[in-house]
């Protein structure tokens, strides 16, 4: 489950997203390019060090890309999943 809320003080987007596993990621906006870019600002219930990050590339308004990297520390990003996503209309 994810919940998206604004941070007034940090003027930012924030992205709380809580798993089945018992990890709860919390990211913060970052914007570059033509992504929205979410990197963990804290990750709850794994080894110190671990970061994550979420990216939304959006490619219409019916459209967009998600990708999850998981970096180890001391480590550099590694894509973990990607998913493509299309809105289809019902008739």
């Amino acid at each position: 489950m994810g919940m998206i809320g604004y941070d007034k003080a940090r003027t930012k987007f924030v992205f709380r997203q809580l798993h089945v596993e018992g990890f709860v990621n919390t990211y913060v906006q970052e914007d570059s390019g033509d992504a929205t870019q979410k990197q963990s600002s804290c990750i709850e219930n794994i080894a110190l060090g671990w970061r994550a990050r979420e990216t939304y590339l959006i490619l219409s308004e019916n459209e967009f890309i998600e990708r999850f990297e998981l970096a180890e520390p001391g480590k550099d990003f590694a894509l973990y999943s990607e998913a493509h996503l299309k809105r289809t209309r019902h008739q």
